[in-house]
């Protein structure tokens, strides 16, 4: 217990926390000459010897972090040996492109990077159409022990790819992303990232409702008003895109909040998903209304100044080899051009080994040309 025997300001030193002036006191405990230097505003306290420590609150609470990250850390190190580590191969086709559009831009022969995942550093850079839905995968693969954390933190933001690859554990970024890359960008001559087409055709849904949801997001905060989806507006939009091109919802989602605003019907808030539930509402108004009187739906081009995101750029441009005609045409008649190809790639064998180790000449006219990696057979299938 120390006992203060004077105490006095001394305005040439200065706190190491919060730069305020600091006292020098000299005290006394169990009769032993005791002096440090005390902050006049937070209390905290530098002595000139490390057998004393300092009490003030901003202390107190570090070394209780210190504490909860060494018992956090040795939790882990405890449970590493129950983590199922997942073959690169085993991830989903949707989280495969997540992990490519993180990587791509990051991870580069010739350049220096780090072996993890700054998420700090890129988690406002486009990765996927909307912030949300961007956590939303994130959170996920750190769940599934996909992404581990660096630091044993609870706030911690860089994350290790926790995956085998070619059977081997800790591959290097370089090889994950080297190996991202052949399977979304060789024309899927250097292997498949799906299993089947139906996967690629789920994910195809999913990224474009995720661009409907940032095109109305875009929308509203010119007005500064929040909106998001949720699970009823995802399913609405789903029907949508099964008779409308996304270009024609974006239209009646535009005609709609217009409408909206000008009425003075959005909150600024969007609690318990008032404006999402308002929006749903008035849109499918307008599309009943649409059947009902034979409207045409004009198709509203995809707005030039929403940044375009690594994912969808990924998905639609270099995976699936489309253009803008993406968004401007249903998802059945843009599917229609792609499932035979990935259908083929999923399903078909080496007639001679069974190998799934194959080379596709394919052209969707007239012919498909299998060619075995595995025993050097060759297939000729004609579509005509």
């Amino acid at each position: 217990m120390l006992q203060i025997l004077q105490k006095q300001l001394d305005e040439s030193s200065y706190c190491p926390l919060c730069q305020a002036s600091m006292y020098y006191v000299e005290a006394e405990e169990f009769e032993k000459e005791v002096s440090f230097h005390q902050c006049s505003h937070c209390n905290h306290q530098v002595f000139q010897n490390e057998q004393h420590t300092c009490h003030c609150e901003t202390c107190q609470n570090k070394r209780k972090k210190l504490i909860k990250e060494t018992r956090l850390q040795e939790a882990r190190k405890y449970q590493k040996k129950d983590h199922f580590e997942f073959d690169l191969n085993q991830l989903s086709f949707l989280h495969k492109l997540f992990l490519l559009s993180i990587l791509d831009n990051q991870v580069h022969e010739n350049t220096t990077h780090q072996e993890f995942i700054d998420w700090e550093v890129i988690k406002y850079h486009p990765i996927t159409p909307n912030y949300y839905f961007q956590s939303q995968l994130l959170n996920q693969l750190v769940k599934d022990n996909v992404l581990t954390p660096k630091d044993f933190s609870d706030d911690a933001h860089q994350y290790y790819v926790n995956v085998r690859l070619d059977g081997y554990s800790e591959p290097s970024l370089f090889s994950i992303t080297t190996q991202l890359r052949h399977w979304f960008y060789e024309n899927l001559s250097l292997g498949i990232p799906f299993k089947t087409a139906e996967e690629v055709k789920n994910a195809l849904y999913v990224v474009l409702y995720q661009e409907i949801v940032q095109f109305t997001q875009h929308y509203c905060r010119t007005w500064g008003i929040q909106i998001s989806g949720n699970k009823n507006f995802q399913a609405f939009c789903y029907r949508l895109m099964d008779s409308l091109a996304v270009g024609q919802i974006f239209y009646l989602i535009q005609t709609a909040l217009e409408y909206l605003h000008k009425n003075k019907a959005l909150q600024v808030r969007n609690d318990n998903f008032i404006n999402t539930n308002i929006l749903k509402k008035t849109v499918q108004q307008y599309r009943e209304r649409a059947l009902a009187e034979k409207w045409e739906t004009s198709t509203l081009p995809r707005p030039p100044n929403i940044p375009f995101s690594r994912m969808s750029e990924i998905l639609f441009y270099r995976f699936l080899g489309y253009d803008e005609n993406i968004f401007f045409q249903p998802v059945w008649k843009s599917w229609k051009k792609i499932e035979s190809r990935l259908n083929f790639y999923s399903q078909k064998r080496c007639m001679y080994c069974g190998s799934n180790e194959l080379t596709v000449d394919y052209d969707a006219e007239n012919y498909v040309t299998l060619f075995c990696r595995n025993c050097k057979h060759q297939d000729h299938y004609f579509t005509q």
